[in-house]
């Protein structure tokens, strides 16, 4: 079977900015409930897209010379699809470098999977790597999800980079739904 992948890019500028003792990553608390909801069953996304898609990142840096300077990185992602070596769900992530100092990033990779109430639900292993700028076999995060039947769903994905040694932006690359034939 003969896959065809586009990237998926998204720009973010930060300018001036300094972060000093900031995390890289957030986290959103889900309120309690007293007995969960019937959970909706998996559906097709409403609005299928298919290709890759990236976003341009900033990070910035201080030294003793000036207070602060600005990088720029793109974050980048292909649509998720059916993996052609087994029977799930994949979608990986990469970074491409424009003209930071950092040579490394670590890269995750969350796939979401599409319900019927209209919800993005997080599934399967993330997938995080440190990698070089460029992608690639080798060269990229890959996040997986089983697939537990054949019933068309909608997927997506979402992509961190995080630069090593370089304080940057907390943006993510969210990559537009795509219906595949995979249901977890």
């Amino acid at each position: 079977m003969r896959h065809s992948f586009r990237t998926i890019s998204t720009t973010a500028v930060i300018v001036g900015a300094v972060l000093f003792g900031m995390s890289q990553s957030s986290a959103i608390a889900a309120p309690a409930r007293s007995a969960p909801p019937p959970a909706p069953a998996p559906a097709p996304a409403p609005a299928p897209a298919g290709g890759e898609a990236s976003s341009r990142n900033t990070s910035s840096s201080t030294n003793s010379r000036s207070t602060s300077s600005v990088c720029y990185f793109e974050t980048r992602g292909d649509y998720v699809h059916v993996s052609s070596s087994a029977f799930e769900a994949s979608g990986h992530g990469w970074w491409v470098n424009g003209n930071c100092d950092a040579t490394l990033a670590v890269v995750t990779v969350q796939l979401q999977q599409y319900y019927a109430d209209g919800s993005w639900r997080n599934a399967g292993t993330v997938g995080s790597a440190t990698v070089r700028s460029g992608g690639g076999a080798g060269n990229r995060a890959t996040g997986r999800a089983g697939c537990v039947n054949g019933s068309l769903t909608g997927w997506r994905s979402v992509v961190d980079v995080d630069l090593v040694g370089l304080p940057d932006d907390p943006g993510k690359l969210v990559t537009p739904a795509r219906n595949i034939y995979c249901r977890r």
